[in-house]
């Protein structure tokens, strides 16, 4: 029998626009306060993620589209709405 590693979705931001994303984000407590320091600190938790045998997949979250999902989903933009947006963003590239 072929075990199939567990998938996880990591949001994901550009260094260009992290900055924006800390000014847009209701919880921007949540989010270290340079692209640097959160750099480290998601690619550390994708390299736990991988040797605990999971599949870790990066969905990028870009500022407007994320704030128009946002506007269209009718939530603040949270910590809680940016996993469902890359839940979301991971379920409509997953394969058949």
């Amino acid at each position: 029998m072929v075990e199939t590693k567990r998938k996880i979705a990591l949001p994901w931001y550009n260094r260009e626009d992290y900055a924006d994303i800390r000014g847009m984000v209701a919880d921007a407590h949540n989010l270290a306060p340079t692209y640097e320091q959160w750099l480290a600190a998601a690619e550390n938790n994708e390299s736990v993620g991988r040797q605990s045998g999971l599949e870790i997949e990066r969905i990028l979250i870009e500022p407007s589209s994320f704030a128009r999902w946002c506007a269209a989903e009718g939530v603040a933009p949270d910590s809680a709405a940016r996993m469902r947006y890359v839940a979301e963003r991971q379920a409509q590239t997953a394969k058949p």
